[in-house]
């Protein structure tokens, strides 16, 4: 790994934490609030990077700029997300908002810091026993070559799904109004 690109994730890291941070989605309420469908600032947000990612990883993969490479699906990942969105309800973090509030000075989140560090190390000690069961049945994680289908006819209906809900909650939900 070279300077250039460890500068270049700091750089991506603390415009990704500001935006974070000035969005307000670093803020409990909020996620408490997606959570329990009464505020959907971070569902469009997310919405908007999921759909603006894909469209842009697929296609600097198509014209050969980027490799592409899907994670295989797992019952591991299953379990892990399962984990993972479990302390999310919890804590009202994900690591991203958790390092943007240690970021702000907020000390709450360096508690969940060491939660997370904690969850990492029982994850370690607990691979290998499990690790067998999890990985049984592996499938491709590349949800068109499942389909056997061209990744556009999946990209371009999802791309419209995904900016048709930003649109309906924009248009019924405000920002500003206390959902929570």
């Amino acid at each position: 790994m070279t300077i250039i690109n460890i500068l270049f994730g700091l750089a991506v890291g603390f415009l990704f934490g500001y935006i974070l941070t000035r969005t307000g989605i670093t803020k409990y309420p909020r996620v408490m609030g997606m959570l329990l469908l009464k505020d959907f600032k971070i569902l469009k947000f997310m919405l908007t990077a999921v759909t603006s990612s894909m469209i842009l990883f697929y296609l600097l993969g198509d014209l050969g700029l980027l490799k592409v490479v899907p994670k295989n699906l797992d019952w591991g990942k299953l379990v892990g997300g399962l984990i993972f969105g479990t302390g999310m309800g919890i804590l009202g973090y994900c690591p991203g908002t958790m390092a943007a509030r240690i970021g702000e000075g907020k000390k709450e989140a360096i508690l969940a810091l060491f939660g997370m560090a904690l969850g990492i190390f029982i994850y370690a000690l607990m691979i290998k026993p499990v690790k067998a069961a999890f990985l049984s049945s592996e499938i491709n994680g590349d949800i068109f070559i499942q389909l056997g289908v061209n990744r556009w006819i999946v990209i371009i209906p999802a791309a419209i799904l995904f900016s048709a809900i930003i649109y309906f909650v924009n248009k019924k939900f405000s920002d500003d109004k206390k959902n929570f």
